[in-house]
């Protein structure tokens, strides 16, 4: 049986909307698009019989348990668990690991090991950090190569005191898949194991019993679900050992004025009232995936995927740029780099694609120790069932139409702080008389050259949170004018930054107020570059200096 992607894409409502009428979604990794029968079945929850769950005796209650325990059942067959108990429903993977790691970690002595791989997501890794700290236990790291952990090595970092070893089955930043089926056999006895499954499971069919594992995570939004409802499996003896993580409602027995009786697991652990309707979509994607040949839908994307890296291998004969990423074993990411001593900034490529309708993603990836290693941000490509060959394809035409700078362009460097760049030559007509965006766009890489390199302030006490290409800026004032040095590496950031300087740079408290940002970036065409949602974050440079010349 071969898999149908364009049937399996009329199913998602997003798509057939006008203004999504050429959009192209290449952020599955972050987040999936969901299906009508999703959509459908939290509409119904809400319309039909919202109620809350397991107290009440009225018919609404009783037919919203009833659904939430129908579903704990669904997922439990979707993990091949061995018991429908081993469920727990979180608000995502990230509580789920939260309150593992909590958990767990209480029931351990100072001095226990916890090994991690440098290659999670902050998810599977603050938690244990936390949780170290609180009940001084000891952070133990697999080596990796290239950012991969080497699991061959695995058996060196274990010790008696090895208590809990807790790995993401397929990396968020690289797509690579990690053997973790093979990790349980080789911990002591005492060790629990603890996988991420958050990537794999729209890829792949996850055994829990094939895998061994004592605990695994997922957030349904990653597989075509709800936002706001993740899974956590824990096998029932495990969970028995684990001490609540959160107080209150339905997780109790018995409440006395001084202490309580917690009830068994699940509901020892689903404190409160849980995303009921994200829980009966979650219902209806395990529903739709059941309908789905997951194994020609495996072998469609991996095809996919084939095609995904060798365009953009071939691409990088031609664009400056690495691919970070490899085809083997891997669950549909590509991950790409401007190349060193380009002038090629993934920012850019992100803005530049965005303006395509093309979504992909820009950063870190909440894997930072991973990304440092490969030398900072990368553009991530991420895909799913209902992207085709047409998607791929115009993501690298769109790339082969990227405005570059010559290298020689590259601003002057400077050595101390320079807040006198001479931008005198600019005029704001340069800009509102383009034509295009992309007029635009290039005009903001011409002004970039304005920007002289500035070393000295590129440290962590001048950098600019909020902005996924890192952004630095010193400021000083000069009786009550207020001057400004920044330096990026985004070309058009450097473009922007330059605009900015012109509006700012220089004022008085009183003058600086006058200035209408948002006004100037409107009228420019600019606007999407202050908006709270783009990837830059440039709103958070603006704010930034407002924030000094108070």
């Amino acid at each position: 049986m071969t898999f149908d992607s364009e049937k399996f894409k009329q199913q998602f409502p997003i798509f057939k909307h006008a203004e999504n009428a050429k959009l192209i979604y290449l952020d599955n990794a972050a987040t999936t698009q969901r299906p009508q029968c999703v959509i459908d079945a939290m509409v119904d929850f809400y319309s039909r019989f919202n109620a809350n769950t397991h107290r009440s005796s009225h018919r609404l209650a009783r037919a919203a348990t009833s659904m939430v325990e129908s579903v704990r059942g669904q997922t439990s067959q979707f993990l091949n668990t061995r018991n429908t108990d081993e469920i727990i429903f979180t608000r995502g993977a990230t509580e789920a690991l939260n309150l593992v790691a909590s958990s767990l970690c209480q029931t351990l002595r100072a001095g226990d090991e916890i090994i991690l791989s440098s290659a999670e997501h902050h998810a599977n890794l603050v938690p244990w950090q936390m949780a170290a700290k609180q009940h001084d236990l000891l952070l133990k790291f697999l080596p990796s190569i290239n950012g991969e952990p080497q699991l061959s090595e695995l058996k060196t970092l274990l010790s008696p005191r090895t208590k809990v070893v807790a790995l993401s089955a397929a990396s968020n930043a690289l797509g690579f898949r990690l053997a973790v089926e093979g990790v349980k056999p080789v911990l002591p006895k005492a060790c629990r194991l603890v996988v991420d499954a958050s990537q794999r499971l729209a890829h792949d069919v996850i055994d829990v019993q094939s895998i061994d594992c004592d605990f695994l995570v997922g957030s349904v939004h990653k597989f075509y679900g709800p936002t706001g409802i993740g899974v956590l499996y824990g096998r029932l003896d495990a969970l028995a050992d684990l001490p609540p993580w959160q107080g209150g409602g339905e997780m109790i027995e018995q409440v006395r004025l001084h202490d309580s009786d917690y009830a068994a697991a699940p509901h020892r652990f689903e404190a409160g009232t849980s995303s009921l309707a994200a829980i009966a979509g979650l219902g209806a994607c395990l529903t739709f995936l059941q309908t789905q040949d997951r194994a020609a839908m495996a072998t469609y994307e991996s095809h996919l995927n084939r095609y995904l890296h060798t365009e953009l291998e071939a691409l990088s004969l031609t664009l400056p740029i690495d691919l970070l990423t490899h085809l083997e074993n891997n669950v549909g990411i590509a991950a790409i780099v401007g190349r060193e001593g380009s002038n090629v900034s993934v920012v850019d490529m992100a803005h530049w694609l965005d303006e395509h309708d093309i979504a992909v993603r820009v950063g870190h990836h909440c894997a930072q120790p991973l990304m440092d290693q490969l030398g900072g941000s990368s553009l991530r490509i991420s895909l799913a069932a209902y992207n085709n060959r047409a998607d791929i394809d115009a993501l690298i035409s769109a790339l082969k139409l990227l405005p570059i700078e010559p290298t020689a362009k590259t601003p002057i460097e400077s050595s101390a702080h320079n807040f006198g760049d001479d931008l005198s030559a600019i005029e704001l007509h340069e800009l509102s008389n383009q034509t295009s965006w992309q007029k635009r766009y290039r005009q903001l890489t011409r002004w970039a050259s304005l920007l002289s390199r500035k070393p000295d302030i590129r440290n962590q006490q001048h950098r600019v949170t909020g902005c996924e290409s890192e952004v630095w800026i010193a400021h000083r004032s000069d009786g009550n004018r207020h001057f400004f040095a920044i330096d990026t590496d985004s070309r058009v950031l450097q473009g922007l930054s330059v605009l900015i300087l012109l509006l700012l740079d220089g004022k008085t408290r009183e003058q600086f107020d006058a200035v209408d940002v948002e006004s100037t970036f409107v009228e420019l065409g600019l606007e999407k570059y202050l908006s709270e949602s783009r990837s830059n974050g440039f709103r958070a440079l603006v704010d930034y200096m407002a924030a000094q010349n108070r």
